[in-house]
């Protein structure tokens, strides 16, 4: 195991002082479908906001539904790992033998991307990135929307209102807070 990869991963986005730990149920889940780094992580630390909550690393049994539904059906073999503050979802991917990569669900524009051909590429680099960091994790507008509409909960995320897909923008004035799940759900139908 690299612990590595979860030191750097902490000191990019400083743990929150309310975090969760997994129960025995999903610790034997995870180490079936996990690596030893994610699930590291989820012990030494916990389930919660991370880096001012720019991103949380969540329970997957909360977001696998939406996670699911926006996949076209159950796969256990992808699993939410975090979430950013805008509601997209990060999930481990198990391939082949040996073989993983860590993707991301794109609620607001309706598309996946690979964010790194293995878990090691994304804690270890990915993630670490000052350009993700803005560019896909929106850093100055989160900072903007904490400072207008104040910090998170535990299940909520800023979207964009209206939607980016029916014309809304990625700006502070389009910017509102609510439940990630239901937000998650509402984009989802947009596109049926």
């Amino acid at each position: 195991m690299n612990e590595t990869l979860i030191t750097n991963f902490v000191k990019a986005y400083a743990p929150g002082k309310e975090l969760a730990k997994p129960d025995e149920t999903l610790l034997e889940f995870a180490n079936q479908m996990l690596p030893p780094e994610i699930v590291y992580l989820w012990n030494e630390y916990g389930f919660g906001d991370y880096g001012d909550g720019l991103i949380k690393v969540v329970d997957p049994r909360d977001y696998m539904d939406s996670l699911y539904s926006w996949l076209g059906g159950q796969d256990f073999h992808k699993i939410p790992i975090m979430v950013s503050a805008f509601g997209d979802i990060f999930y481990y991917r198990k391939l082949e033998e040996g073989e993983n990569d860590v993707s991301l669900l794109d609620i607001h524009y309706r598309r996946i991307d690979v964010c790194a051909y293995s878990y090691e590429g994304f804690f270890g680099g990915y993630i670490l990135d000052p350009e993700i960091k803005e560019k896909v994790l929106r850093k100055n507008l989160f900072d903007q929307a904490v400072e207008k509409l104040g910090s998170l909960k535990h299940n909520e995320a800023f979207f964009f209102v209206p939607a980016l897909v029916l014309g809304g923008g990625e700006d502070i004035k389009y910017v509102k807070k609510g439940d990630a799940g239901t937000h998650q759900h509402v984009l989802l139908e947009f596109g049926k």
